[in-house]
């Protein structure tokens, strides 16, 4: 609990709502999404195999976006909790697939962080990336030995 966070909170269930519209012969037409938020609305999405589709995000790019910012701002909270705020933190995310369209399975997720931190070593930096990539994976109900790679780069500050 960081000093901000009041006991109600802990216990407090957030719950957020998406939505998908699949027009013309699912799963061959047209898909869109919206967030509850209205941050994007008609997000056109594509399912189709091979190389992404220009301006339709994928399923596989939606959970890298997804993983990435949890990844950070989980990196965020331990180092500010830790007295080295961070000046920049940049996550790139790669879930890897396998099978068909209709099989798909997820068998693991490559993550490469870039940081700028102030005041914090390389293996310090390291050690943070990890304690948050293993909360990440319990906060989106992923076993902690869930394969990939982590990656962490810490850069010059100045």
């Amino acid at each position: 609990m960081n000093s901000k966070t009041s006991p109600e909170q802990l216990d407090r269930e957030v719950v957020r709502h998406g939505r998908v519209s699949w027009l013309t012969h699912p799963p061959n037409g047209r898909a869109r999404i919206e967030a509850q938020s209205a941050a994007f609305h008609a997000l056109p999405v594509s399912l189709r195999e091979g190389d992404p589709v220009p301006y339709e995000a994928s399923p596989g790019e939606l959970l890298a976006v997804t993983d990435g910012m949890l990844l950070a701002a989980n990196l965020a909270e331990a180092l500010t909790g830790a007295g080295t705020p961070a000046n920049e933190i940049v996550v790139e995310a790669a879930p890897i697939f396998v099978g068909p369209l209709s099989d798909r399975k997820l068998t693991a997720i490559d993550l490469d962080v870039l940081g700028r931190v102030p005041g914090i070593g390389s293996p310090a930096f390291s050690d943070a990336v990890a304690t948050a990539w293993r909360k990440t994976l319990r906060s989106i109900g992923v076993r902690e030995d869930f394969p990939g790679a982590v990656r962490a780069e810490l850069q010059s500050s100045g």
